[in-house]
């Protein structure tokens, strides 16, 4: 049966994961958020993350899953501290994606006093075959909290659009002029492909494009990149904060990365994107957004592993895609 919206004053969503699981939630955030539009909303999880998604929801404040406190709602039959107690018990509704410990996390904030809790799954069951982001839809609809599928860009807030603007101006760059976003990192090695490949690309594509390289704050191939480069003097984008990484993304013609929140927060802006899987399947786990193309190595995955887990354990260049077929593809999207 499908819930009567009705206007409580607040409602919560509790999203802690990665920045491409928080996007691949984003969809079913969207029809929650639908459902009570005069509601006020606020998100507990990581801040610089959530500020992602926060403007496209109309969030009013964003707040930490890491305070002093939490812990105790990760613990079944914890004391609760009061301050935390009083925070939740002013939320009407409460949507928590989780793993096993958010059903916990979930007993505790309906102990805390929040009225009503929708509960579900961070990940679809391994084995499994279907996208993650119909996936959280689809559990959200069962509940009664029904909406059409909401696939649409990532709208970001204007105050990023500075910084991009002045970056661009500060290395002699025109509005419009054609960016390649590279992204060679991910969240495991087993992920990347070489990041000899990624220069060749880069210096394939240099009397095209600008080429823009993106690091991160761990080790994640971009020094190996810079060291492989031939002809390429790529402009970097060292370890920024994500609202502005995101504004420079928007601007550009094309990104090339693995499989990485940074390539679904490229995919999310509806950036042309060319997406190199490996191991993960991008049936479950790909960016949902039509203007994607991924290349999947089917033979990426180590042997002993099963080819449908998500997270493996492999050396870099584990993604067995040809550096021809991703030319073949990015060249008529670079123009």
């Amino acid at each position: 049966m499908q819930i009567t919206p009705g206007n409580p004053e607040k409602i919560l969503i509790v999203h802690s994961g990665g920045i491409g699981d928080l996007l691949l939630a984003l969809p079913a955030m969207r029809i929650f958020r639908h459902a009570f539009p005069a509601s006020s909303l606020e998100m507990l999880g990581r801040p610089e993350r959530l500020a992602l998604v926060a403007h496209d929801l109309r969030a009013d404040a964003l707040h930490s899953i890491d305070q002093a406190g939490m812990a105790h709602f990760y613990s079944d039959g914890a004391d609760l501290p009061p301050r935390l107690g009083a925070f939740f018990s002013s939320f009407e509704v409460a949507l928590l994606f989780g793993k096993t410990g958010g059903k916990i996390l979930a007993k505790n904030l309906e102990k805390a006093g929040v009225g009503r809790i929708f509960f579900i799954p961070s990940f679809p069951p391994e084995g499994l075959k279907v996208h993650a982001s119909h996936f959280l839809m689809e559990n959200l609809n069962r509940k009664g909290i029904k909406g059409e599928k909401a696939f649409w860009p990532l709208e970001l807030p204007e105050k990023g659009q500075g910084f991009a603007t002045d970056f661009m101006a500060g290395h002699g760059m025109k509005e419009g002029e054609r960016i390649l976003a590279i992204h060679p990192g991910s969240g495991s090695p087993a992920k990347n492909w070489l990041p000899e490949d990624f220069a060749r690309v880069a210096d394939g594509a240099e009397e095209r494009a600008r080429i823009l390289l993106i690091s991160g704050p761990a080790e994640d191939g971009a020094r190996e990149v810079r060291r492989a480069l031939k002809r390429a003097d790529p402009l970097l984008a060292d370890n920024l904060p994500l609202l502005h990484l995101a504004a420079l993304l928007q601007k550009s013609r094309v990104y090339l990365g693995n499989d990485s929140g940074v390539t679904h927060l490229a995919a999310s802006l509806a950036v042309p994107t060319v997406a190199l899987f490996g191991p993960t399947d991008p049936t479950v786990w790909g960016p949902w957004f039509p203007t994607v193309r991924i290349l999947h190595g089917k033979n990426s995955s180590p042997p002993c592993i099963p080819a449908g887990t998500r997270h493996q354990a492999a050396g870099p260049g584990s993604v067995n895609i040809s550096f021809q077929e991703v030319l073949d593809i990015l060249s008529p999207l670079i123009g």
